[in-house]
């Protein structure tokens, strides 16, 4: 069967315009609004196209049509919704000449990483399509009435998961197509039945608008209100202020959000400080933790060492599942481990970040560590790290070499700041004094998105303790394996502890993304007329159901996907 990318569909603009797409279609902007332009990592060169940032108006006119079109679509069947998906994809594959050159423009980001990128967008929103056109994700129960039970009869409950309302959706930096305008954040929202307001990434805004014609066209084309997609450029003066008043709109009931710390926390308390507060998913960063035990590293010293290399330097370590911090306990296998990790980190080219002003943060941090006592380099230049800190952000070209330091357990336990992400090609060896070391360091590492091991057959005992340790505080634990590289499936979770995120109980990619921009719903000896489609048979085959309190092994297993 041919895929969509066999047979990718047309799009009709090629070229960012430079202004927001509101219901659909391009706006004019306000006289005298704010204007920015993307900059080429690579050259620090400004790029041509200007942008102007989305104003009030925009943003309200967008918030009020994505809620008309929620209640004016609410009849839109599943498979709808998997139509409209499966256009999106279809265009975006259609759009891949025009966003992949741009989009290596404004982010420094190889062709290949891009390419790879944009499949594993359209695969997700393919994926989602699959998902939805089975009614298994929407956790359905059916508590069947008992009219003669005594002393009072049991009344019939039916429940199950509806769409929240319109989603804002923030755009991340490090991947400007897999976490931004059409990425999971977006994707899972529009399958979960709801309207979606993007707040563009100042960094990729050319490609963010290409992305959005490519959506707003499958929109259209699916037969859904023009309301349902809209995108708000952001950037200047403009760029944290969109955020803020997106998340206000009384008409917004969700956001989800990819970025920094500092910018998911404060948006997350934008949205607890509403009259009304709602739903903030917020992905914010992680050190994912990599443990590396005695077996394991007097085997394959070596081989270790050239995988974490390459997961530490690869895209200038600007991802969030970048390993930041490396224990040890202390041997002669482990100074082989980490003379070679240093070799192979020290033949790593330089590679562009993503903008001055996150090569500025990442300069800064390392500094910060390199400062504290106890902490020692083994591979790259602290005076040329001081250096770079001393001079202004500007719009040079932002290359960095992998940076690689070392301490102890005793320091690792003291300094706090050791424990904070690196967003970067960085990393910190902790060398504990022993097994019980490492274990303590295992339990004050901070909430992560992944905490790896490496074990042979000699460290079940050393691997089972830690195991344990690590599952209160990461969400996927990896085991003789890098944590880059991220398998989308019903058994994924990308989320973890605060501050990785501010929700652990929810994941960010995979099919139970969805069920973050929903909520439960009983009803209650409600007329078949009134009820959900999906909950008017309770003899439908495949429906789940709950008798007599007990849950029937098809309501907790999701249906496999094709």
């Amino acid at each position: 069967m041919p895929t969509h990318a066999d047979n990718p569909e047309p799009a009709p603009r090629q070229a960012p315009l430079g202004v927001s797409i509101v219901a659909g279609e391009p706006v004019t902007p306000d006289p005298g609004s704010e204007t920015f332009a993307a900059i080429n990592p690579r050259t620090g060169d400004a790029l041509p196209t200007r942008f102007y940032a989305a104003s009030i108006g925009n943003l309200n006119d967008a918030a009020n049509a994505a809620w008309r079109a929620f209640h004016a679509a609410r009849d839109h069947s599943p498979e709808d919704r998997a139509t409209m998906l499966e256009l999106i994809a279809r265009r975006i594959s259609g759009m891949a000449g025009a966003i992949i050159p741009r989009c290596m423009e404004e982010t420094g980001l190889p062709e290949d990483r891009l390419a790879a990128e944009l499949g594993r967008t359209t695969s997700t929103l393919e994926l989602f399509a699959r998902v939805i056109r089975n009614d298994t994700w929407k956790r359905i129960a059916i508590d069947l009435p008992e009219p003669r039970r005594k002393p009072t009869p049991r009344p019939g409950l039916r429940r199950v998961l509806v769409p929240l309302g319109p989603v804002a959706v923030f755009g991340s930096s490090n991947f400007p197509l897999a976490y931004s305008t059409a990425g999971t954040d977006a994707a899972s929202a529009l399958a979960a039945g709801c309207p979606v307001i993007v707040k563009g990434h100042p960094l990729h805004p050319g490609t963010g608008e290409l992305v959005a014609q490519a959506v707003c066209g499958a929109v259209r084309d699916a037969g859904f209100p023009v309301g349902w997609f809209s995108f708000l450029h952001a950037g200047g003066a403009r760029e944290h202020a969109v955020g803020a008043e997106l998340v206000r709109h009384p008409c917004v009931r969700a956001a989800g959000f990819t970025g920094s710390f500092e910018g998911g926390a404060a948006l997350a308390h934008v949205a607890a400080a509403r009259p009304d507060p709602i739903p903030f998913f917020a992905e914010m960063g992680s050190t994912n933790p990599v443990f590396i035990l005695p077996g394991s590293v007097e085997t394959e010293p070596a081989g270790i060492a050239q995988h974490l290399a390459r997961s530490i330097s690869i895209f200038a370590g600007q991802q969030c599942t970048c390993p930041g911090l490396i224990f040890l306990v202390q041997g002669r296998a482990t100074e082989t481990c980490i003379e070679r990790l240093g070799r192979e980190l020290a033949e790593a080219p330089a590679t562009p970040m993503l903008a001055a002003r996150i090569r500025k943060r990442y300069l800064s941090l390392v500094e910060r560590a390199i400062d504290t006592p106890g902490v020692r380099t083994v591979q790259g230049d602290n005076a040329a790290i001081r250096s770079a800190v001393a001079r202004p952000v500007d719009s040079q070209p932002a290359f960095e070499k992998p940076f690689l330091m070392r301490t102890t357990e005793d320091v690792f336990l003291e300094q706090e700041t050791l424990h904070d992400e690196i967003f970067g090609p960085a990393a910190i060896v902790v060398e504990c004094k022993d097994a019980e070391g490492m274990l303590r360091c295992a339990g004050l590492v901070q909430g992560s998105l992944t905490g790896s091991i490496f074990l042979s057959n000699t460290d079940l005992d050393l691997a089972r303790a830690l195991t344990g340790i690590l599952a209160l505080r990461v969400g996927r634990v990896v085991f003789n394996g890098v944590p880059t590289g991220l398998e989308v499936g019903y058994a994924t979770v990308h989320g973890g502890p605060y501050p990785a995120t501010n929700r652990p109980d929810t994941t960010a990619v995979g099919p139970f993304a969805l069920e973050r921009w929903c909520r439960p719903v009983a009803f209650q000896n409600a007329p078949a007329a009134l009820l959900p489609p999906e909950l008017r048979d309770a003899n439908e085959p495949g429906t789940h159901r709950i008798v007599q309190g007990s849950l029937t092994q098809e309501s907790i297993t999701p249906r496999k996907h094709s």
